[in-house]
């Protein structure tokens, strides 16, 4: 199965990998040593220990090899599988709690997904008034010129002015009709998000019970988000395949809220102002319940 790289996160990929093959950072540091060993290490590890230093040494030089970059995911992945560190999500019924308990840390998903970026949400609804204004005007634009040219040449007519109040009139209602949400509740939602959101992009999957979501970096994405959305949509037409390690799978913890006891230092506190602000944080962003969060190493599509 040919794979097509929407996200791959080469730092995570070459760390775990120079764990899983032995010999792969010896390898790079000092070949002759690697060759020595090789009675030690089975042909196909050596093997794949070598392609792999390859590539991250190439990558030293900043010669961008994306195809040998793929190649090692492959290698990667299948070791994964060889050593039973995959919960592959693809072949088998796994319910949340069989997911939680089943002492794998690596995870591979196949499905449907919506894309979610905060900081573009923040910037939309920042602009939202003009967004909204602007859609009330465009529809009017031929209206509007012929308004413009009256303007000019019959300035003082009465269907100069009635026109240009019949319009008026008709921008005020459209804007009302789209914008329907007040000013103090859009500066509450800006607010919100300048404080507590983050320039995370997020991958949400459904799975069973389970909703699975992946926090990706925007520096290791293939393509530019804004490609992604025009090639896939925001709510994927196709199905992504997610494999990473699991961050987070259980309810966030309640707060401590304990009161400083009279007399208490500074940093004390700031440790209970810290609390509260981490009460605030999850009532935001705290993970849900059946939510499991994902650090990606890599996303694609099977061709």
């Amino acid at each position: 199965m040919i794979k097509n790289f929407i996200y791959l996160d080469e730092a995570k990929l070459y760390s775990f990998s120079s764990q899983l093959f032995e010999g792969v950072t010896e390898y790079i540091l000092n070949e002759q040593q690697l060759d020595e060993e090789n009675n030690k290490t089975s042909k196909e590890g050596l093997a794949s220990s070598k392609v792999i230093a390859d590539v991250i040494r190439e990558t030293s030089k900043f010669t961008e090899k994306k195809f040998l970059h793929d190649h090692s995911y492959n290698l990667f992945e299948k070791e994964l599988q060889n050593q039973k560190l995959l919960l592959d999500l693809r072949n088998n019924e796994y319910t949340y709690n069989d997911i939680r308990n089943s002492g794998k840390s690596f995870v591979m998903i196949e499905a449907k997904g919506n894309f979610l970026d905060l900081k573009e949400l923040q910037d939309f609804f920042h602009h939202f008034h003009d967004i909204s204004e602007a859609l009330a005007i465009l529809p009017l634009t031929e209206q509007l010129q012929i308004l413009e040219r009256k303007k000019i040449s019959e300035s003082k007519a009465p269907g100069t002015k009635q026109l240009q109040s019949k319009l008026d009139q008709l921008i005020r209602d459209r804007k009302a009709e789209l914008i329907g949400i007040p000013k103090s509740i859009l500066g509450g939602i800006n607010t919100v998000l300048e404080q507590f959101g983050d320039d995370i992009i997020r991958l949400k999957q459904e799975y069973g019970d389970t909703n699975i979501t992946s926090c990706l970096n925007s520096d290791f994405l293939r393509d530019s988000l804004t490609a992604i959305y025009r090639k896939y949509s925001r709510s994927t037409s196709k199905k992504f395949v997610v494999l990473g390690i699991i961050s987070q799978c259980d309810p966030s913890p309640a707060p401590r809220l304990d009161q400083c006891v009279e007399g208490a230092n500074i940093f004390s506190h700031f440790e209970n102002m810290g609390q509260h602000l981490y009460n605030l944080e999850t009532t935001f962003n705290g993970i849900k319940p059946n939510e499991i969060i994902i650090e990606p190493i890599a996303i694609y599509t099977e061709l």
